[in-house]
């Protein structure tokens, strides 16, 4: 079976099985690239609530946090495994503020621990 074909079932089989968050677009290429959510919510508190939702429905989750050098923006993402074994990065993006993000260089791309979403995913709270 074509392998993008697999990645298509898997993603679908995986959004009719769960309640997840808004999706912006998903991008599936072939087995060897992960399938790509981009989210469809805003703020910080959002964004890392949706990740949160969906680190809860895959295996192996890890997170990252990425500032774009030219958009001004963050993106927050998590990876992970649907539970047939499919690759999976979902994103959201969320506006460069000094104030949130006093220690991330333009360009910088961090490993972040997943339970740092769960601080953020309350209104208010400052990046670490």
């Amino acid at each position: 079976m074509n392998p993008v074909m697999v990645f298509l079932d898997a993603i679908r089989d995986h959004l009719d099985l769960h309640e997840l968050p808004p999706v912006g677009s998903i991008d599936v290429t072939k087995w060897s690239n992960p399938i790509t959510v981009q989210l469809d919510v805003d703020g910080l508190a959002d964004v890392a609530r949706a990740l949160l939702v969906w680190a809860n429905t895959l295996d192996a989750v890890t997170a990252q946090i990425q500032r774009m050098r030219t958009v001004g923006s963050v993106h927050l993402s998590i990876s992970g495994r649907t539970p047939c074994g499919a690759p999976v990065l979902v994103y959201g993006s969320v506006p460069f503020s000094e104030d949130v993000f006093p220690d991330l260089p333009a360009g910088a791309k961090q490993d972040m621990p997943v339970f740092v979403l769960r601080g953020w995913a309350d209104a208010g709270e400052v990046a670490a």
